[in-house]
């Protein structure tokens, strides 16, 4: 954006209101979204006006300790979600990192500190403080002079002595107890007795289901509910509306951050930048981000992780995209009306349904396909081949951007969560590749554990494991053409400067081909076999073209042949 431009839009956003100058923020960079709201005379009051939601990923974008300015004017609701999400992993409460982030509250300065001890549930505050202390009282029958000796060292009243497990934090608790016990001394008696005398196990419960409320409160599930995204959804389920949707209130907080990241282009983007009902377009703004926690909490996506965060939406986001254009055909008019009756979330489970099946058959190739016969699995598989099987295998599947090439040693593939038709497309035509290169496998015949046994260790392909589906055929064909004979058996060594000269790249380029076309009669599986090795002899091509029959490359080096001791 020109300066000029970006000055006209900073003065306009300087005019707005507290609650509309927040939610403009969230589509800016988180730092300058900090920025902003620090050149702003009511920045409390800004701060005020962010949803919990979205006060969180701003702090997690900007960077803990960089965001010490926007911690300490953040409300107690902000706070509490931000410890929420953490201090606790599971149904388990982390002392240490309730400390970590304590400390930041005091350091950020001002009142928040005393505010927090005061506002914070109190089977929280003793749950902490029993895992931050271990506390003793002065006996009734002995002189405090001779017991002074037996008991911890710090006291502020002679009465209640503690010491802290966490000496590094000495100063912090002692100050937490200081202000506690300076201003409401009934209230420092209740704590440390409760401390002292309360059951670890009950306390830490009852906090526990104060903290599941409170998250819940702001769309974030247990894990058990979160998981719902991923079960198959009924056709009575589909046809559930969503209720007529009611405007917000002008200061009522809402979470933008997964509505503003909705990318350009997609179907869904375009439909929602085409409402006009207020009311509407809150309603998905709280769906998004309702669906992107439950990504991120199923999906177990470490919160404090800005690029877990960033993960999570993107992910829903494209699901929610995927689900529209298969339930719509891309029909923007139906489409419109699919997003105005039906729960996102629906949406995501569709597309979710579809991914897994696409996922499912290649998992069937792996665990009793071609690839089962190999020990090895998925390593059978020729660079981008591997990559993009790989990512199609993980938790979250993702499908390769570029479709069928590139150099398998450039290190240029990027991949991305599947959003449209089209990937679902692309993803079944690359399995179909890969089950139809198993034709390949069969040919060969190769006993890989055999040959493994007489393998120069010395060079690329040592081990079976190292033995790909592209390193036996481009085996097999320089041995074709230097002794006729079509084999994945090692070269050897000893002949390599002769055989060299007649491997050049076309050579085993039409070597391969005429093999291929001799060995497969069905048509359309010559084809997919072939494309599975396109990129291969693409990169044979690449890094052996260059080279002479005086200036043969280093056997060492070479990483398509299998060489013999």
């Amino acid at each position: 954006m020109p300066a000029d431009i970006a000055q006209l839009s900073d003065k306009r956003l300087m005019k707005l209101k507290p609650a509309q100058f927040a939610r403009e923020l969230m589509g800016l960079p988180a730092k300058r979204r900090m920025d902003l709201i620090f050149e702003r005379s009511d920045a409390q009051s800004v701060v005020a006006a962010l949803d919990a939601n979205d006060f969180f990923h701003t702090v997690v974008e900007i960077g803990a300790d960089d965001s010490l300015p926007l911690i300490a004017l953040a409300g107690m609701e902000q706070l509490s979600h931000l410890f929420d999400i953490e201090w606790w992993r599971k149904d388990t409460l982390e002392p240490a990192k309730a400390l970590v982030w304590i400390d930041r509250l005091w350091r950020a300065g001002g009142s928040s500190l005393a505010e927090w001890l005061y506002n914070v549930d109190f089977e929280l505050l003793v749950s902490l403080f029993k895992q931050w202390i271990t506390v003793d009282t002065a006996p009734d029958d002995i002189d405090l002079v001779e017991a002074v000796e037996q008991l911890p060292e710090r006291t502020l009243d002679d009465t209640y002595f503690w010491e802290s497990k966490y000496p590094q934090y000495d100063d912090l608790i002692t100050h937490m107890l200081t202000i506690v016990f300076e201003t409401n001394y009934s209230f420092f008696k209740e704590l440390i007795n409760s401390v002292l005398y309360g059951s670890a196990a009950d306390v830490e419960e009852s906090a526990y289901h104060f903290h599941r409320a409170r998250l819940m409160d702001h769309g974030i599930p247990d894990f058990y509910d979160a998981l719902e995204i991923y079960r198959s959804i009924g056709p009575d389920e589909f046809v559930a509306k969503k209720k007529a949707p009611r405007k917000a209130d002008e200061n009522e907080r809402l979470p933008l951050f997964a509505m503003v990241r909705v990318p350009d282009g997609d179907l869904f983007a375009g439909i929602t930048r085409g409402i006009r009902d207020p009311a509407l377009l809150e309603t998905i703004q709280v769906e998004t981000a309702a669906l992107a926690n439950k990504v991120m909490v199923a999906d177990r996506l470490s919160p404090d992780n800005f690029e877990s965060l960033r993960r999570a939406v993107e992910k829903s986001l494209a699901y929610i995209n995927l689900g529209l254009e298969l339930r719509s055909g891309a029909d923007i008019e139906k489409a419109a009306q699919i997003v105005g009756d039906t729960f996102l979330e629906h949406l995501f489970r569709i597309a979710q349904a579809e991914v897994a099946a696409v996922r499912g058959r290649l998992q069937a190739i792996v665990r009793s396909g071609w690839l089962s016969q190999y020990p090895a699995g998925l390593r059978k598989l020729d660079g981008l081949w591997f990559d993009a099987a790989e990512e199609l295998l993980a938790a979250t599947p993702r499908i390769v951007k570029n479709r069928s090439g590139g150099s398998l040693s450039d290190g240029a593939l990027e991949f991305e969560f599947f959003r449209t038709p089209s990937d679902l497309a692309r993803a079944g035509h690359i399995i179909d590749v890969i089950g139809a290169a198993g034709n390949l496998y069969r040919l060969l015949g190769a006993q890989i554990v055999e040959t493994g046994k007489i393998l120069w260790t010395d060079g690329q392909v040592r081990a079976p494991e190292d033995i790909t589906l592209g390193v036996m055929v481009l085996t097999a064909a320089a041995n074709f053409i230097s002794s006729g004979k079509w084999t994945a058996e090692p070269l050897s060594r000893t002949a390599w400067k002769e055989i060299f000269p007649v491997v050049k790249p076309s050579a085993i380029n039409s070597a391969v081909t005429d093999w291929i076309d001799r060995s497969i009669p069905d048509e359309k599986v010559r084809s997919l076999a072939g494309t599975y090795l396109i990129p291969v002899l693409r990169d044979y091509e690449e890094e052996m073209g260059p080279f002479s029959d005086l200036n043969p490359p280093e056997m060492q080096l070479v990483k398509f042949f299998m060489f013999s001791e």
